[in-house]
């Protein structure tokens, strides 16, 4: 159980990077799966990014004013700078990107389909005689 929730959770953590924009790339390098837990009757893996803006990126927020100023071609946060940029339409709203969102729920439409290919190679391999998989033990 352990070793198929751990290959959907990478399985999702993909999908995920590959919908994520990039700007300097950190948010994209900063998707994480946990460790597998059982949770009274259940098992949970978390997928995660720690980013303080990823929330925002995901959901989306109301346009508002950065300080900071410009390197080159990239915005270099800075909260004591007088100068800064508005990000998004002036008293508007940006738009969420949903990678999570949508990525999650296209591994729930697919889950019947790797969980029957699963289970069929797990009796394939009990009725061939063939030890179950690293993990098969339910563990």
């Amino acid at each position: 159980i352990r070793d198929f929730l751990l290959e959907m959770a990478f399985r999702a953590e993909r999908k995920i990077k590959k919908r994520t924009p990039v700007n300097t790339g950190n948010l994209r390098r900063n998707w994480r799966v946990g460790n597998v837990e059982r949770r009274g009757n259940s098992y949970v893996v978390e997928i995660y990014n720690n980013t303080d803006y990823a929330s925002f990126v995901e959901y989306g927020f109301r346009s508002h004013f950065v300080p900071g100023y410009w390197q080159g071609n990239h915005f270099v946060y800075d909260p004591s700078a007088d100068t800064g940029m508005y990000v998004g339409p002036k008293d508007g709203w940006v738009e969420g990107r949903f990678m999570m969102t949508i990525s999650m729920k296209e591994i729930e439409r697919e889950l019947p389909k790797y969980l029957e290919k699963r289970v069929i190679e797990l009796l394939d391999n009990i009725m061939n005689g063939r030890p179950a998989r690293k993990g098969g033990d339910g563990k």
